[in-house]
């Protein structure tokens, strides 16, 4: 009886120190646990806060890209209007050539049959 109470105290001893243990290891666990939390929620924030600056540079990036098609837009208007316009002043001074040839031509035929006119 006396071997056996010793043999239930060793085994009780022996028991409880794996029990100490196992609560020293949870213990251990609750903590890392906790800081693992603690991390992912930190990740988690800092992540939310790049996505809204992410998508803040998206906007003004959006925003810059409208602009330059409008700017490019007014600047291909104002092109064509140069375009146009110098088209506009190629004609009229091809036709103000040839009306000042013209002009030309008939001040010398009337020159030509003014009395005292040289001759040819």
């Amino acid at each position: 009886m006396v071997q056996l109470t010793r043999q239930l105290q060793a085994d009780r001893s022996q028991l409880q120190s794996r029990l100490n243990a196992l609560e020293q290891e949870r213990n251990a666990l609750r903590d890392q646990l906790g800081r693992q939390q603690s991390e992912f929620e930190a990740m988690s924030q800092r992540l939310a806060h790049h996505d809204r600056a992410i998508e803040a540079v998206r906007r003004e990036a959006e925003s810059s890209q409208l602009e330059l098609r409008l700017e490019a837009s007014r600047y291909q208007a104002d092109y064509e209007q140069a375009r146009q316009n110098l088209q506009a002043s190629l004609e009229e001074a091809a036709r103000l050539r040839a009306a000042a040839a013209s002009a030309r031509e008939r001040v010398d035929a009337i020159l030509e049959r003014l009395p005292g006119a040289p001759q040819e």
